[in-house]
């Protein structure tokens, strides 16, 4: 027998799940979220200590990699039945993680309180932002759909519709990252049509979160790196009912930039208002 632990045993002695009936329980919790008909197929008493004593031939059955792999997120069956170095208890200071970029960065803002749920933030808004080029500064404007993934995490994308950016022949999609800190979101952004340029993003969630204000941080060039203003007003959801967004072509982003910088801080925007007539 092996007698150095398998980072499966010390995981679960650090979540004083070591003994089989407590392995059970919580396996049963993570089995119904992975698969209702996996609950019950935790491994037998012998097989779970045979798991724990290092002596393992192989992995466990594909069902059972499914739940362990969800019960200690971040974690590859391969990575929790090896062993370590040294026979000391093994603590991990920062465990691998499959969390998204956003949700690791934020590590250090975990402590400060969300002042509201993401949920709330969810829809479609009209965004726009300045950006510094050879012609000086100029305009982006989107429709972005913020889509909560968490009481507090949010996923975003600008498209569809079609983006416009001044000066460029192919506009800025992008896609964020960010979660919420009090009243701020703060996270990153990348554009996915060209991977030159991301950065970081701080709005701040204005009362009514109607209205987000705020800044972004680009690089223009390798060594140049830029923040500029960026205003967020949400789209009145009834506008948009029947409408095929992927048909709707945006005004100019002048047009959008002046509309935003005059919209009241609690008034949603009807989406007529940002689009081309027909």
């Amino acid at each position: 027998m092996n007698t150095k632990p398998v980072a499966l045993k010390t995981l679960l002695r650090q979540r004083h799940m070591q003994t089989h009936s407590a392995f059970c329980r919580e396996y049963d919790k993570v089995a119904a979220d992975v698969d209702p008909i996996l609950r019950g197929s935790w491994p037998s008493k012998a097989q779970f200590y045979r798991w724990l004593s290092g002596d393992l031939v192989g992995l466990p059955y594909a069902d059972h990699c499914r739940v362990l792999e969800k019960m200690f997120p971040g974690w590859k069956v391969n990575q929790l039945f090896q062993v370590h170095d040294s026979g000391i208890e093994f603590i991990p200071e920062s465990p691998p993680s499959t969390a998204p970029i956003g949700s690791q960065s934020l590590g250090l803002l975990a402590s400060v309180p969300h002042s509201f749920s993401a949920d709330i933030l969810g829809g479609f808004w009209v965004t726009c932002y300045q950006f510094d080029s050879i012609r000086g500064i100029q305009f982006h404007a989107d429709i972005t759909q913020l889509t909560p993934q968490s009481d507090r995490r949010v996923t975003a994308k600008n498209y569809p519709p079609s983006p416009r950016t001044q000066g460029r022949a192919s506009p800025f999609r992008n896609e964020i990252e960010a979660q919420l800190a009090n009243r701020h979101l703060i996270g990153h952004w990348k554009n996915i049509s060209d991977t030159r340029y991301f950065g970081s993003v701080h709005l701040a969630v204005l009362p009514g979160e109607t209205v987000m204000d705020g800044y972004y941080t680009g690089l223009s060039s390798d060594i140049r790196v830029d923040a500029m203003h960026w205003k967020w007003v949400r789209l009145e959801p009834a506008s948009l009912s029947g409408v095929d967004l992927q048909e709707v072509t945006l005004n100019d982003p002048d047009m959008i930039h002046a509309l935003l910088e005059n919209s009241a801080i609690d008034l949603p925007l009807d989406l007529a208002a940002v689009v081309e007539e027909n």
